[in-house]
């Protein structure tokens, strides 16, 4: 019986814990919402047909992250990109070049190697799994159509099309496309492994990326001058904070019920166990509070 009201305080725990990070990161670039998974074990014994005892409590097998749409921000700067359907932006790992990182965060400048890539330096890819270069120089500019020689005309501006396609100006007047940025897709994207900094990698249950060209094959367009916002809906956060608050509350009360009952001295347990609620309540009001004020903000 412990046992069972254990691990529905667990349950709680971890809602409050995904709640919380969603609640945090409202205001984050690209941020999708994470959501905590819970089931019978009942259901997972009759799954695997061995283990846990039939209704002995509930477990979280996974987290899972919500891909809907988050809305588009303006900010006029040409190289903040949002991707509107389908598809992430892909990474060539900064410090590793082997490693690929995914991400919906499409805040990117030019760095001083004239590459496309974020502020923590990992390069962005085009859709042919290459670094996107835009030269200072138009002198023996590299484009997709080979080399273009056009004196020494110094950059002037830097245009990126819904397809992707990377136009460079070089002397006021000659437009050259260094590169298309590419989007990966994937089977099932919302089984990505979430790295931090609203990064991920491939996993075996996600499959691998399909990097290709933005507007085909299913993949989104791509937004030059806006960046896309998070898809938290903060009234159901705060529902879901209340829910969660209130699951923890009832499930302490029912173990300090069964702690009082049973034949072993567990005072030491008993007190320990009412500090954690009372922290518990104490927290999650202040996260209610928290809340309301980032909602005024938003």
């Amino acid at each position: 019986m412990i046992s069972v009201i254990r691990s529905g305080m667990s349950a709680a725990l971890s809602d409050l814990d995904v709640t919380s990070n969603n609640i945090a990161n409202a205001g984050t670039t690209g941020y999708k919402k994470r959501e905590a998974s819970f089931v019978d074990v009942y259901a997972d014994t009759v799954a695997i047909g061995v283990g846990n005892k039939v209704g002995s409590g509930v477990t979280t097998p996974e987290m899972r992250i919500m891909r809907s749409q988050g809305e588009l921000k303006q900010t006029g700067t040409v190289l903040d990109l949002a991707v509107e359907g389908e598809g992430m932006f892909t990474l060539r790992n900064g410090s590793n070049l082997g490693d690929v990182l995914y991400t919906r965060d499409g805040s990117f400048s030019i760095d001083l190697n004239g590459e496309i890539a974020t502020s923590e330096g990992h390069k962005v890819m085009s859709a042919n799994g290459m670094a996107i270069t835009v030269p200072m120089r138009a002198a023996g500019i590299v484009t997709q159509n080979g080399v273009e020689r056009l004196g020494s005309a110094a950059l002037t501006s830097v245009n990126i099309q819904s397809d992707g396609t990377v136009e460079a100006t070089y002397g006021g007047t000659n437009i050259v496309a260094v590169g298309k940025i590419g989007l990966a897709t994937f089977a099932d994207a919302n089984r990505l492994t979430a790295v931090g900094n609203n990064m991920f990698r491939e996993n075996a249950r996600s499959g691998p990326g399909n990097l290709g060209q933005a507007v085909k094959d299913g993949r989104g367009k791509i937004h030059s001058g806006a960046l896309e916002m998070s898809n938290i809906d903060m009234t159901g956060e705060l529902a879901k904070l209340i829910r969660a608050q209130q699951a923890f509350s009832g499930t302490s009360r029912l173990l300090q019920s069964a702690l009082e009952m049973s034949n072993i001295d567990m005072t030491g347990e008993l007190a320990k166990l009412i500090r954690a609620q009372q922290a518990f309540s104490g927290t999650s009001r202040l996260l209610q509070s928290e809340t309301e004020m980032v909602r005024k903000f938003l």
